[in-house]
């Protein structure tokens, strides 16, 4: 398989994930996608340092890791990644360059026209959008979404509607979690809060503040807690070949 065509599938496949889970580390991201997938975090840990940050000390993967790599983002397997994904783009050539570069001086010079006499009509749709775009939000099974404030109290999953806050819609999530699961930053403090629900199981949270459901204060994790309550990860036989 292609050194280069593997090491964009493992860029695609960690951009994912930053784009699903709240913390961005190397154990983090590698945790949260073995937990989606049957890839161990040891193996997407040892492609992480090899393709992203350049230490070739470590083996590439094997084929059978390649293909669950293309199932995460959507394909069948490396095969049908290659046939369906999109090739890099090529350098234009320079006729088309400068014709692109034409194109786009006439369209910000149109642009500065249209902005001189629309600025009128800006304010008012601005005025518009205020009164429809999204001010509150409500929880919708493990995060918050934005919504408008005109359902009544209620949203459609039956959750509450209330104001939009920034911070908890975009970093408050419940989240699955294992021994591996990077629990604390550097500095020992937590990164999971948790609480137990009404089946006596406990839901664990990326930040402190009170359950959206229940509305109680969630309690920080501690060892005793993971050691006690949170399931241990099971390590897989390692997907590298020597």
């Amino acid at each position: 398989m292609n050194e280069k065509i593997i090491g964009e599938i493992v860029y695609e496949v960690f951009k994912k994930a930053k784009n699903e889970h709240p913390k961005h580390s190397k154990f983090a991201l590698s945790n949260h996608i073995s937990n989606e997938t049957d890839l161990s975090s040891r193996t997407l840990e040892r492609a992480y340092d090899r393709y992203l940050n350049k230490k070739t000390k470590y083996g590439k993967p094997n084929a059978d890791s390649i293909d669950l790599f293309c199932k995460y983002l959507g394909y069948e397997n490396f095969k049908d990644y290659v046939q369906i994904a999109p090739p890099p783009a090529k350098e234009l050539p320079v006729t088309v360059r400068n014709k692109r570069r034409l194109i786009i001086t006439i369209s910000i010079a149109f642009g500065m026209v249209l902005l001189m006499f629309g600025y009128q009509n800006w304010i008012v749709n601005q005025r518009n959008i205020k009164s429809v775009s999204p001010s509150c939000m409500t929880w919708a099974d493990s995060v918050y979404i934005a919504v408008t404030c005109d359902h009544g109290q209620l949203s459609n999953y039956g959750t509450p509607i209330i104001p939009l806050d920034k911070v908890k819609l975009t970093s408050f999530k419940k989240v699955k979690v294992s021994q591996s699961y990077n629990f604390f930053n550097e500095n020992d403090m937590p990164l999971i809060w948790y609480s137990k629900n009404k089946d006596q199981e406990i839901e664990y949270f990326t930040s402190p503040g009170l359950h959206p459901i229940t509305g109680e204060t969630l309690r920080k994790i501690t060892p005793y807690i993971i050691q006690t309550y949170v399931p241990l990860h099971v390590d897989k036989a390692s997907s590298f070949v020597p």
